[in-house]
């Protein structure tokens, strides 16, 4: 038996690549809603400031998309992203990187760089339909851990906690607000110094700020403001806040997702940070593979 502590992004990924692979699986979980409930499911194949592309994304992303679509239509919408320029440096800067980057340019124009396969996942109805297609399969979701192969996917909350020694992270808070725009009809997700995902009927999500001190639970006012201001990056229009979400980003050092075993305890799969969508199903099916050695599973 192997037990999967928390069903957040990471533990569900887990949890299903485990149970394809042929493990029986319990989930432990206290039903407390993680950041995979508020996160916005951006992917985007070439975030940031530097027009670098994510550490082996285009693997990565491969995994996840037939995972995704696996699980359900409509889970994973496609959506051009376009980058804005956010002036003359910032344009030079991309055409010096434009050779790295090729792979996922749709177009560039005066208004910036349109990235393809982009997108966003709805994370809530992802993780509605992972944790049915886990029961369906026989597994077993419980509030209390009971024993077996332990894979700890407690996100920044482990983290905090020090589940595990050795693991030093630089978790992050992050705030979202979702609004109506009216007659605004932006289509493309919009990048450059914030984001803007269109979900639907003139309502956008919008974010997110980055808080590394201040780590405690909940919204606040100033993170409000600061994502207002970021949203004044894309439009003068006049909007309505509908939605003011918060989460703590669980981040490792290098911002790189990491599978971790420590004697006695168990696995951990953990630092997913903003791009935890692209990265997860190949982690879940990494994790398949290691524990397979591990226990002599061929």
């Amino acid at each position: 038996m192997v037990e999967v502590i928390g069903f957040g992004m990471a533990g569900a990924c887990v949890a299903l690549q485990l149970q394809r692979g042929g493990h029986e699986v319990r989930v432990v979980d206290d039903g407390e809603p993680g950041s995979s409930q508020v996160a916005a499911g951006l992917v985007n194949p070439v975030g940031g400031r530097n027009f670098e592309p994510s550490v082996e994304v285009e693997e990565a992303w491969a995994v996840a998309r037939s995972f995704y679509d696996e699980l359900g239509a409509g889970l994973f919408r496609q959506v051009p992203i376009l980058r804005l320029w956010r002036g003359e440096k910032d344009r030079e800067k991309f055409e010096r990187k434009r050779g790295r980057v090729e792979r996922w340019i749709e177009k560039v124009d005066e208004e910036g760089v349109t990235w393809k396969e982009g997108g966003w996942l709805d994370c809530p109805a992802f993780l509605a339909a992972a944790k049915g297609a886990f029961l369906e399969r026989g597994g077993e979701v419980s509030g209390q851990a009971r024993g077996g192969v332990q894979v700890w996917c407690s996100g920044a909350a482990g983290l905090l906690r020090g589940d595990f020694t050795g693991v030093t992270h630089r978790s992050a808070k992050g705030e979202i607000l979702t609004v109506r725009v009216p007659g605004w009809d932006e289509k493309r997700i919009l990048t450059g110094g914030g984001w803007v995902i269109p979900i639907g009927d003139d309502c956008y999500r919008v974010g997110a700020t980055y808080e590394w001190e201040n780590l405690s639970a909940g919204c606040t006012a100033e993170g409000r403001t600061k994502v207002e201001n970021l949203l004044r990056i894309f439009t003068k229009k006049d909007y309505e806040v509908i939605e003011h979400v918060s989460g703590i980003r669980p981040i490792i050092h290098r911002s790189q997702p990491v599978i971790h075993h420590e004697k006695g305890k168990g696995w951990m799969v953990n630092g997913l940070g903003s791009k935890g969508v692209i990265y997860a199903p190949r982690l879940g099916r990494e994790l398949l593979q290691r524990l397979d050695g591990e226990l002599g599973f061929s």
